[in-house]
Protein backbone atom coordinates (compact mmCIF):
# COMPACT_ATOMS: atom_id res chain seq x y z
CA UNK A 1 0.00 0.00 0.00
CA UNK A 2 1.28 3.41 -1.18
CA UNK A 3 1.11 5.97 1.96
CA UNK A 4 -0.71 9.31 1.46
CA UNK A 5 1.29 11.68 0.09
CA UNK A 6 3.28 12.00 -3.04
CA UNK A 7 4.32 9.10 -4.61
CA UNK A 8 6.30 11.10 -7.29
CA UNK A 9 6.71 14.44 -8.26
CA UNK A 10 3.19 14.67 -10.29
CA UNK A 11 1.18 11.77 -8.94
CA UNK A 12 -1.29 12.24 -6.19
CA UNK A 13 -3.25 9.34 -4.29
CA UNK A 14 -7.11 9.42 -3.94
CA UNK A 15 -7.09 10.63 -0.73
CA UNK A 16 -4.55 13.55 -1.25
CA UNK A 17 -7.08 14.91 -4.19
CA UNK A 18 -9.86 14.78 -2.04
CA UNK A 19 -7.83 17.42 0.17
CA UNK A 20 -6.48 19.49 -2.62
CA UNK A 21 -10.02 19.39 -3.76
CA UNK A 22 -12.05 20.66 -1.35
CA UNK A 23 -9.11 23.25 -0.93
CA UNK A 24 -9.50 24.23 -4.47
CA UNK A 25 -13.39 24.47 -4.02
CA UNK A 26 -13.08 26.93 -0.61
CA UNK A 27 -10.83 29.33 -3.11
CA UNK A 28 -13.26 29.16 -5.98
CA UNK A 29 -16.45 29.34 -3.51
CA UNK A 30 -14.98 32.49 -1.25
CA UNK A 31 -14.12 34.40 -4.26
CA UNK A 32 -16.74 33.71 -6.28
CA UNK A 33 -15.34 32.33 -9.41
CA UNK A 34 -17.39 30.50 -11.87
CA UNK A 35 -17.57 26.66 -12.26
CA UNK A 36 -17.02 27.43 -16.31
CA UNK A 37 -13.98 29.52 -15.25
CA UNK A 38 -11.61 26.67 -15.85
CA UNK A 39 -8.03 29.27 -16.02
CA UNK A 40 -8.75 30.84 -13.01
CA UNK A 41 -9.75 27.04 -11.01
CA UNK A 42 -6.37 25.50 -12.39
CA UNK A 43 -4.47 28.49 -11.04
CA UNK A 44 -5.76 28.13 -8.01
CA UNK A 45 -5.66 24.02 -8.04
CA UNK A 46 -1.54 24.52 -9.31
CA UNK A 47 -0.81 26.71 -6.72
CA UNK A 48 -2.18 24.26 -4.07
CA UNK A 49 -1.14 21.17 -5.57
CA UNK A 50 2.54 22.93 -5.62
CA UNK A 51 2.04 23.82 -1.67
CA UNK A 52 1.42 20.57 -0.71
CA UNK A 53 4.21 19.22 -2.91
CA UNK A 54 6.43 21.13 -0.35
CA UNK A 55 4.62 19.51 2.65
CA UNK A 56 2.60 22.45 3.52
CA UNK A 57 -1.11 20.70 3.67
CA UNK A 58 -2.82 22.49 6.32
CA UNK A 59 -5.86 23.57 5.42
CA UNK A 60 -5.57 27.12 5.77
CA UNK A 61 -2.01 26.66 4.07
CA UNK A 62 -3.64 25.19 1.22
CA UNK A 63 -6.20 27.69 0.95
CA UNK A 64 -3.92 30.63 1.61
CA UNK A 65 -1.86 29.14 -1.35
CA UNK A 66 -5.07 29.14 -4.14
CA UNK A 67 -5.62 32.68 -3.08
CA UNK A 68 -2.55 33.59 -3.54
CA UNK A 69 -2.99 31.76 -6.84
CA UNK A 70 -6.26 33.35 -7.65
CA UNK A 71 -4.60 36.89 -7.89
Amino acid sequence: MVPSGIVDSSVFDAEDMAEIRRAVDAVCEELSIDPADQATRERVASNIMRSWSLGHRTPLGLVQAGLDGAA
